[in-house]
């Protein structure tokens, strides 16, 4: 309610100023700039261990080549991946519109991207995920701003920039049937580049989690592409000359199970038949533990790993953030049966919730302990503008305006149940004890042996020469100039002792070994950070308080509200 009355008044405000404002008719043969902003370095990013690859980046931006897909024949398209090409000015220059889309996290690089476009000149259309969820932070900077899916209303658009007629706003209110999505314009890719390649099956997820800003944004009622439509796209991939690791993006690859079975299944006969070229990952909800069907389904189409929202081992929390399907296993047997079955897992953790208690730092680093997961994301709760969780501590007054969100380490943008200091102190701790190097090597030997790799499934190997480029790079960085080389050459070894005849668990075990390379230095950064911030805390409530003569503290309410 809260987000549609926000949309409805930024409409409103867009609509009386589109009264006032005509756009030019770009023409039918438009010259169109599609940019990816730059990722700033996150726990997601890999980017420290792409230091030792020959990739420069993770993924393609998917959702841009999916737009260029709807784009009309006539149009000229040139994609700029910011995050390992320059923008320069001739290529603005060049182009009749630029079209922008990204996550909140690329808000920085947005805003640079556009105000660059419209120093020169240049009409600029933004999308995506944060234009959808905050309009009004990137209407400013862009003529024109879409709001939700605009699969099946692409074709208007593209008509109103041609002739003269676009709005500065379009909001889709409807969900698009994606079954009628185009495949992507993968050609566009310079996909070397890439660590891996992406597709997408569904949109949306059936869940109710107050955090989570899918199911605002894409609806409660997951939506798929027919399985016919999927394999034309992995098709597309293949005769593109791609081999290796596919991510399946969808936020939960089994919110519609019998869906991702039929896929499943039809994907296994593809992936023999082709010689098992993708080694494929998704995120899916941990409830995937009691679908064994579906499990061996995913591990004969050459699934290996999965993304969980494993949360919290406190039920009081997943009770409150309504994470209901995460209370009906004990999450541990949960993490056990997907592994042994034969997908690798990493999580992600979140404190801060209202009904966390103090012992909640101590209980995350003894679950992420027990369930052997090396890749675990703890971060701290964050109010999404779109989301119930936005709207309950809007009504409660805790949110904090203004409050800008770069990654999940930064302090919560509302006013905590747990004192504030305490909650950084606690989260610090977690990320302290988790990448401590000796602790991260271990729980990777204990999820390898744990692993139930199955011989039908085929890991990505690069090329030798590549691979043992890596290797090179590894040992000198890890292995030598490293802080934490001791537990490097102690994991190595022991990898190699156990697993040196299984290709499987080598496989991945090296893919783990140049992980840490980015996890415990992140983690390192991170931790840095938090410790300058709980400084400044502590530095401020020391400071002596003065309060003027006549004039109101509000000091109490703030106090009372954090607590």
């Amino acid at each position: 309610m809260v987000q549609n009355s926000r949309h409805h008044e930024f409409s409103q405000a867009q609509r009386e100023a589109d009264s006032f404002q005509a756009f030019p008719p770009l023409g039918p043969d438009i010259k169109v700039l599609l940019v990816w902003p730059r990722f700033p370095a996150s726990f997601w990013s890999f980017s420290q261990m792409l230091d030792l690859l020959p990739q420069t980046v993770l993924h393609p931006p998917l959702g841009l080549i999916t737009v260029a897909a709807l784009c009309p024949k006539s149009w000229t398209l040139r994609l700029i991946d910011r995050n390992f090409e320059e923008l320069r000015d001739s290529d603005l220059r060049w182009a009749d519109l630029v079209m922008v889309s990204g996550m909140r996290v690329h808000d920085a690089d947005m805003r640079d991207v556009l105000r660059r476009a419209r120093s020169l000149g240049k009409r600029t259309m933004v999308g995506g995920p944060y234009a959808s969820s905050q309009p009004e932070a990137l209407a400013p900077l862009s003529d024109h701003v879409v709001v939700g899916e605009p699969d099946e209303v692409f074709d208007g658009i593209a008509r109103d920039l041609e002739t003269g007629a676009a709005k500065s706003l379009y909001v889709v209110g409807e969900k698009p049937d994606v079954s009628k999505t185009p495949v992507p314009r993968y050609d566009l890719l310079k996909r070397n580049t890439y660590l891996s390649m992406t597709v997408q099956f569904s949109r949306g997820c059936p869940f109710q989690c107050e955090f989570c800003d899918i199911i605002t944004i894409y609806g409660r009622k997951p939506r798929t592409k027919t399985v016919e439509q999927m394999i034309g796209e992995f098709d597309a991939l293949f005769q593109q000359g791609w081999r290796g690791r596919v991510f399946v993006v969808d936020d939960n690859f089994i919110g519609n199970r019998k869906r991702a079975l039929e896929l499943s299944l039809k994907l296994a006969e593809w992936q023999e038949e082709h010689g098992h070229p993708f080694a494929l990952f998704t995120e899916a909800s941990m409830d995937l533990a009691q679908h064994p069907e579906l499990l061996e389904a995913m591990v004969r189409a050459n699934f290996s790993s999965i993304f969980l929202g494993i949360e919290s081992p406190s039920r009081q929390s997943l009770t409150e953030t309504k994470k209901f399907q995460n209370l009906r296993e004990d999450p541990l047997e949960c993490v056990k049966v997907i592994r042994r079955s034969g997908l690798w897992v990493s999580a992600g953790f979140i404190v801060g919730f209202d009904s966390d208690t103090e012992d909640i730092f101590e209980r995350q680093i003894e679950f992420i302990e027990r369930a052997a997961i090396p890749w675990a994301m703890s971060g701290f709760l964050v109010a999404l503008p779109t989301t119930p969780l936005y709207a309950r501590l809007a009504k409660e007054g805790r949110l904090i305006e203004g409050k800008r969100m770069s990654h999940n380490f930064k302090s919560p943008n509302f006013r905590t149940v747990i004192p504030l200091p305490q909650l950084l102190k606690g989260g610090r701790s977690i990320l302290q004890s988790i990448y401590e190097p000796s602790a991260f090597y271990d729980r990777c030997l204990r999820s390898i042996e744990d692993w139930g790799a199955s011989e039908l499934q085929k890991l990505a190997l690069p090329p030798r020469r590549r691979m043992l480029g890596a290797l090179v790079r590894s040992v000198v960085h890890q292995g030598i100039w490293s802080h934490y080389r001791a537990a490097y050459w102690k994991f190595l070894s022991q990898l190699l002792r156990r697993w040196r005849g299984d290709r499987q668990r080598l496989t991945l075990g090296f893919n783990l070994l140049l992980s840490g390379h980015h996890f415990i230095n992140y983690a390192r950064t991170v931790t840095a950070e938090m410790a300058d911030e709980i400084r400044k805390l502590t530095e401020e409530e020391s400071a002596p308080c003065v309060v003027h003569v006549g004039a109101q503290s509000n000091q109490p309410a703030l106090a009372a509200a954090s607590h």
